[in-house]
């Protein structure tokens, strides 16, 4: 359903294919960043993506559908996965990365630096 509503509506990435993104990003900050410059730095990599016009429109209080996007990917990494402490846990504002969203940026820069050599290999070929 969700995939089919993306199309619908001309998005390439779902809340829950921002997870990934998300929690690097959170990391990049050492772990701990205001909500702000999560999306300043989200939307600085995704530029290509959310520069069309569709992340631009205005969803639920009057928010940018990208944002909107990557505040529900923050809830879904804390909801779906505890990747992200609750704004009890972290401070209002404040989006901090749990032991287990810890481990999965692990696990990311594992399955990265993997793909990385083979790109690697392929080019020496």
């Amino acid at each position: 359903m969700d995939y089919a509503r993306r199309l619908l509506k001309g998005k390439k990435y779902s809340q829950d294919e921002l997870i990934p993104f998300l929690v690097l990003v959170i990391q990049s900050f050492g772990g701990i960043a205001r909500k702000s410059d999560v999306d300043e730095k989200m939307y600085e990599l995704l530029s290509l993506e959310f520069s069309n016009d569709i992340y631009h429109q205005t969803v639920s209080h009057n928010v940018e559908r990208w944002r909107h996007d990557i505040a529900w990917a923050k809830e879904r990494a804390r909801q779906h996965h505890g990747y992200v402490k609750s704004a009890e846990q972290a401070g209002w504002g404040i989006w901090e990365l749990t032991s287990s969203g810890k481990e999965y940026v692990k696990q990311l820069i594992k399955k990265l630096e993997a793909s990385v050599k083979v790109i690697r290999r392929k080019r020496k070929s």
